[in-house]
């Protein structure tokens, strides 16, 4: 078995590791809910009735959607993450 590790590996600071993980979950969150949302509505129609002046393209309308999903489950995620490090410790004659 090998022990030895990689020199020049640094290990993530706590706070680090919980951006991190709030940033991927919530990027492969908005990425599944686009894929369905879009899969239902059209980004050129759902702007048609929004702001009939406005000339979005269609792939713009993908992105802004993305973005918004994304916003959205990153303060979601955020959230989560600072209630869980928030909690107060139980100890073990509470379980």
């Amino acid at each position: 078995m090998v022990t030895e590790e990689y020199p020049g590996a640094r290990q993530w600071s706590r706070n680090k590791q919980a951006v991190a993980t709030v940033v991927w979950i919530s990027f492969l969150t908005a990425a599944v809910a686009t894929m369905l949302f879009f899969a239902v509505f059209d980004p050129i129609d759902l702007l048609t009735l929004i702001e009939p002046e406005l000339e979005l393209g269609r792939q713009a309308g993908y992105a802004v959607g993305f973005f918004f999903f994304w916003i959205i489950s990153a303060a979601c995620s955020a959230v989560t993450a600072w209630l869980v490090r928030t909690a107060p410790k139980r100890d073990a004659r509470h379980r």
